[in-house]
């Protein structure tokens, strides 16, 4: 017999998403010093420094959506079938971690070593950022439950963003007086890895008692076998189970274009600062401020949900970004007008960042209800190829509007074109704005999951394991 779920625990509530500021920690080491570590630190040549990179981001890519279906797939570890990840891997990453920065030289051999360190230390550090998304639904009975869930991991994920910049480039500034430059951006990785390990264990410890162990659920998985082959009933596969509710894909394409505004924005934004409000500390306080309203963002989320629904808040904080991105456009000779707008989008940003994760779970209950098949390790792993395709799509899109503004860096701030500058204030608002339309418009055709309907199909699939 299953565990009779209990209700959430205070500390549970308060410190779920510890282990996620962490990871972000660790994994900013590489969005701000990997490029620079390869030219400057281990003095690469350029076409080695792009053969790396390339493919270690092409097989991080590829690989994406393998996590999640590798951890419904594999035979469940001792503490259950996603708890157990988050005290497995993680202690491995810092070792692996700690190669990607440690050049032997600055040949072909170096650079295999430092690919072998990227491509590994990903797959160790994804499967755990998985089943700890996943948690997520296995923890959370209630729509509630998952909403406050996702919320304060929302809220941990936005201190992290707020307190990187002191605790990045301060652990690198620290590891090159104690060890020479050569070896702190190692000594840096192997420490923000060691970080993440120990608070994705602190979840392993908060999550206890709130899965099967890997005993349990083998023991049901046999009993509702032997169950099907006496009463002739075929078993779906979790592909089948996936292909059964098309509206994983309507979340999943929805949160692609946030993503991708949320990438296009970060990227414009030094632009802006440089060349429409010409004005050196605008990122800065950008940063700051649209940091500060997503925690408090992050907070106020669960709340609207209880009123509107998962989809719902979702929803109107689309429609508020697209707003206010709008009109950031239209007051962007007014710099501090901007912070002031893109602060309050920030605000309505991290309601979509928190119920991404209840309607995905909400679509993985709905699957298994429909097929029997639990799916909500795949249907979390996928959330990770949004973040990659808009990961490439920065550039492409970067690179159009610079180009057909006519942007060159050669020519002085002060000297811009207003063309020039009206398309730099076009990438930062207008084309944000714009895939946050298309996000709002294939979430509302694509995704018509009602909380209220998840709460029948929950009941359903545990009268299902009990009987």
């Amino acid at each position: 017999m299953p565990k009779e779920k209990k209700q959430l625990s205070k500390a549970l509530k308060t410190f779920y998403g510890v282990g996620d500021l962490g990871f972000n920690w660790m994994t900013n080491i590489e969005t701000y010093y990997f490029a620079f570590f390869l030219t400057n630190v281990a003095k690469f040549p350029m076409a080695l420094v792009t053969m790396i990179q390339t493919i270690g981001s092409v097989v991080d890519a590829a690989l994406s959506w393998v996590y999640g279906i590798m951890i419904n797939k594999m035979k469940p570890l001792k503490w259950g079938r996603y708890r157990s990840w988050l005290a497995v891997l993680p202690w491995v990453v810092p070792f692996l971690y700690l190669l990607q920065y440690r050049a032997f030289g600055a040949g072909m051999g170096a650079a295999l070593i430092i690919i072998f360190g990227t491509i590994s230390s990903h797959i160790a550090w994804n499967i755990p950022y998985v089943a700890n998304m996943a948690m997520v639904n296995v923890a959370g009975e209630t729509a509630d439950d998952r909403n406050a869930l996702s919320s304060v991991r929302t809220l941990w994920t936005y201190v992290a963003r707020m307190t990187y910049s002191y605790v990045g480039p301060g652990c690198v500034a620290f590891f090159t007086a104690k060890l020479s430059e050569q070896n702190a951006y190692a000594a840096t990785a192997f420490a923000m890895g060691v970080v993440m390990a120990v608070l994705y264990f602190t979840h392993f410890v908060l999550f206890k008692g709130y899965e099967e162990t890997g005993e349990e659920e083998i023991a049901r998985l046999q009993r509702e076998a032997q169950a099907r082959k006496e009463s002739n009933q075929k078993t779906a596969g979790i592909g089948a189970a996936i292909a059964s509710n098309p509206q994983i894909l309507g979340v999943l394409i929805s949160y692609m274009f946030y993503m991708m505004y949320s990438f296009c924005y970060s990227a414009f934004v030094v632009y802006y600062g440089q060349y429409v409000a010409m004005d050196a500390g605008f990122m800065t306080r950008f940063l700051l401020f649209s940091n500060v309203t997503g925690v408090i963002g992050s907070v106020v989320s669960r709340k609207v949900a209880q009123k509107m629904s998962a989809k719902g808040t979702y929803q109107l904080a689309m429609i508020c970004i697209a707003v206010l991105y709008f009109g950031a456009y239209v007051m962007r000779n007014t710099p501090t007008v901007v912070i002031v707008l893109m602060s309050i989008a920030g605000f309505f940003a991290a309601f979509v960042v928190a119920m991404t994760i209840p309607m995905l779970a909400n679509c993985a209950i709905y699957s298994e209800w429909k097929t029997g098949v639990n799916c909500t390790g795949a249907v979390m792993g996928f959330l990770n190829v949004p973040i990659k395709i808009a990961v490439i799509s920065r550039g492409v899109l970067i690179s159009a509007v610079l180009t057909i503004t006519g942007f060159d860096a050669s020519i002085a701030v002060e000297e811009a074109s207003a063309a020039v500058k009206n398309g730099i204030a076009v990438g930062f608002a207008v084309i944000p704005a714009i895939l946050i339309v298309i996000g709002l418009v294939v979430v509302t055709v694509g995704y018509h999951i009602k909380d209220a309907d998840v709460e029948k199909y929950s009941a359903d699939i545990k009268a299902r394991k009990t009987a």
